[in-house]
């Protein structure tokens, strides 16, 4: 079963009116409940904004800036997330059970003990081939269960590269196309 973390007031917003106060200059939603639907913020400017606790659970998020926010224990089970700035994000504690990350720009951003399980890093088309990039991403103590991570992009020339050291892994396809049956702790997992 998956738990929701809460971690400060719970407040019923709607999509509208999270973008309404954040335009007026507002920054912290900690423990935000994003309202049904949860359309409407594709393609929105959200940088550093304070989402600790939010149940975001299938918000479509897509294509937007979400650059060194603070999701921290966030709900983002099954979240839109394609394609999307978490570029320097803290998503400590989040879970992101079968989240859509294709295309995301998650470098830098900090994942520790978050839970990925089933998370989607990339997607293959005929045409297409979109990758996230995890360059210098902390994973550390996540739950990587059901991942491939074997198409995601890595910087080999940043000075930090992605850390999985800790994570759970089970079913896994690490950068460089190990495939981890588990369920195994990797206790050295710096890839470059």
């Amino acid at each position: 079963m998956v738990r929701k973390t809460k971690i400060s007031q719970n407040i019923d917003l709607w999509p509208e009116e999270l973008i309404r106060r954040y335009a007026a200059g507002e920054r912290n939603f900690a423990g935000c409940i994003l309202g049904l639907p949860r359309r409407g913020l594709q393609d929105v400017d959200l940088s550093n904004i304070i989402l600790n606790g939010a149940d975001l659970e299938r918000a479509w998020l897509s294509r937007s800036n979400l650059y060194n926010s603070q999701l921290l224990g966030a709900y983002l089970s099954n979240a839109d997330l394609v394609e999307t700035d978490l570029s320097g994000a803290d998503l400590t504690g989040a879970n992101l059970y079968e989240a859509r990350l294709w295309g995301a720009n998650l470098r830098g951003a900090r994942l520790v003990d978050a839970n990925l399980t089933r998370a989607k890093f990339f997607k293959l088309t005929e045409t297409t081939k979109q990758t996230a990039n995890l360059t210098g991403a902390n994973l550390r103590g996540s739950i990587l269960a059901d991942v491939k991570l074997g198409g995601v992009e890595i910087d080999p020339g940043h000075s930090r590269q992605l850390d999985c050291t800790g994570a759970l892994l089970w079913n896994t396809f690490l950068p460089d196309g190990t495939f981890v049956a588990g369920p195994t702790y990797f206790h050295s997992g710096i890839y470059k």
